[in-house]
């Protein structure tokens, strides 16, 4: 028994055999990368999808805690009219005037520094001068407040005037609010 290969049969074969081997390699290589490939676009699509999700969460809790803050402030600010209002009515007494200047300073926390950064040898009575100013009030009111008479007062705001340096036509009151809303 003579076992006798063609030579054309033969060819064809190795060609064959060889096209196999080489679609089974790139198979072996092309389809795990294919793979991979696809995951990873599965895996990014998700992180950026949880990355969205958190970034409205995050927002979500931002806007919340604006809100809060927002009504905290409004809340000190009732307080802060309510306690003028029982100082005005109580003829000053000393821990309701620290309770009202404590208030003020957690509603403007910024102010005091920056009058002191304006006019460094600000006294404290020009400070709660200022402060007084800054919520809109009259010398009336303001006399009522500090237990001095109104003459008292608009001299205080001479000198306050003088020794910030403004002109006569500048607005006290509006330089005041300036600086409170420059730092807020």
């Amino acid at each position: 028994m003579e076992f006798r290969v063609d030579p054309d049969t033969w060819f064809v074969f190795s060609i064959l055999f060889i096209s196999g081997l080489g679609l089974f390699i790139v198979g072996f290589i092309a389809i795990p990368y294919l793979l991979r490939k696809k995951q990873m676009e599965r895996l990014q699509f998700k992180f950026d999808r949880k990355s969205d999700r958190f970034d409205k969460i995050e927002k979500k809790i931002s806007q919340r805690r604006e809100t809060q803050l927002e009504k905290n402030n409004q809340k000190l600010k009732s307080d802060l009219r309510v306690s003028l209002r029982e100082i005005a009515k109580n003829n000053r007494h000393e821990p309701e005037t620290l309770t009202f200047f404590s208030d003020f300073e957690k509603i403007y926390p910024d102010f005091t520094s920056s009058l002191q950064k304006i006019i460094p040898n600000i006294t404290s009575n020009e400070i709660k001068l200022c402060a007084l100013l800054r919520l809109n009030l009259s010398a009336k009111e303001v006399s009522e407040l500090l237990n001095i008479t109104p003459e008292s007062v608009n001299k205080a705001r001479y000198r306050l005037r003088k020794k910030i340096g403004l002109q006569a036509k500048d607005d006290l009151d509006i330089y005041l609010l300036n600086i409170s809303s420059s730092t807020d």
